[in-house]
């Protein structure tokens, strides 16, 4: 799976979450996408640090993790809604 936005190519990694189906990251751009089981929403985070990636990816609580140290942290935008 790859990312929407022009000429950024992220793919996705699969989450054991009841929240979260996927999440992807593009290092040149800091850019995280976190794709949401409900409705098929993408939400797009700027700025993120490479350390919060490799520590959301390797997380054995995605959802907690989501909620307490990406959300309201980061400028947010959701560029999909099915």
């Amino acid at each position: 799976m790859q990312s929407f936005m022009e000429g950024i190519k992220i793919f996705y990694v699969s989450c054991f979450s009841a929240l979260i189906e996927s999440i992807g990251y593009d290092p040149q751009c800091a850019l995280l996408e976190v794709r949401l089981l409900r409705r098929g929403r993408v939400r797009q985070y700027e700025d993120v640090p490479e350390d919060v990636w490799y520590r959301f990816r390797e997380n054995g609580h995605p959802d907690a993790y989501y909620r307490s140290r990406i959300c309201g942290r980061y400028k947010e935008s959701v560029i999909s809604e099915l």
